[in-house]
């Protein structure tokens, strides 16, 4: 198998750093990204030699593009993307608060957007590439009414993931997306 050039959102923690460390063991190289320096380089340690990583704040477009140009320095080209970064908030739909709804949004739904934008030219340039954005079943079934926004951000990425798909698959066939 040969190993792949990932990258990694969110990494600091979570399903983020476990997803890169069994990436690292099966010998991925993998560039990391997450606001939170001490605890991305503490993951990227633990990866080994193959994992960088970029302190990046996914909901500002500058950083998710100087991301993307950090690991084409790095490695050349991105073989996967993953849009892992997230938030969630327990609150009714009646308690949100302007902040929240913006909150969750912007690290939700335009984080993934703004990864999107950014690599997606890369892979079609490429002919291939594989983007993975990380939803939630709540994204399907808000079963879990003070999570209302957190649903709701995970559906609208959910849509926006189907759409990019739609618009991109007959052209660009390998170019793989899952949400």
């Amino acid at each position: 198998m040969t190993s792949k050039v990932v990258v990694i959102t969110g990494a600091s923690a979570g399903i983020g750093a476990a997803t890169a460390k069994l990436l690292a063991a099966r010998g991925d190289r993998l560039m990391l990204a997450a606001r939170r320096q001490t605890e991305l380089a503490q993951v990227a340690a633990q990866c080994g030699a193959g994992a960088r990583f970029t302190v990046t704040d996914v909901t500002r477009r500058a950083d998710v593009e100087h991301l993307r140009d950090e690991a084409l320095r790095e490695f050349g080209h991105v073989d996967v993307w993953i849009n892992n970064a997230g938030r969630g908030i327990s609150r009714p739909v009646l308690d949100l608060t302007d902040e929240d709804f913006d909150q969750i949004m912007a690290v939700n739904v335009k984080s993934a957007l703004y990864g999107m934008q950014a690599i997606v030219p890369h892979f079609k340039e490429r002919g291939a590439g594989h983007l993975i954005n990380v939803s939630s079943a709540l994204g399907r079934i808000p079963f879990v009414s003070v999570r209302s926004v957190y649903s709701a951000a995970k559906a609208a990425l959910n849509s926006l993931t189907a759409n990019l798909r739609m618009e991109l698959r007959t052209a660009y066939p390998n170019i793989q997306y899952r949400w």
